[in-house]
């Protein structure tokens, strides 16, 4: 039979989970996000992003690679 952790305990373990994967990945150390319609840049917690969504701008989701994202402006 596995016993339930209190709920302060599990959540604390989940919030370590994502840090773990926000420390694991080059694109997620350095904390940055880009638009890929306005090219717009945003630093964010990786971590917390990864618990609650990446921000969005220009009614779409932010991105990781700056690389295919570069704005064409006319």
């Amino acid at each position: 039979m596995t016993v339930a952790l209190p709920l302060p305990e599990t959540l604390a373990r989940h919030r370590d989970v994502y840090q773990e994967i926000a420390a694991s990945h080059p694109s997620l150390l350095n904390g940055k996000v880009w638009c890929p319609s306005c090219g717009r840049s945003r630093v964010v917690d990786a971590a917390r992003c990864l618990r609650e969504g990446w921000p969005k701008c220009c009614h779409g989701t932010m991105s990781l690679d700056q690389l295919r994202n570069e704005v064409v402006k006319p």
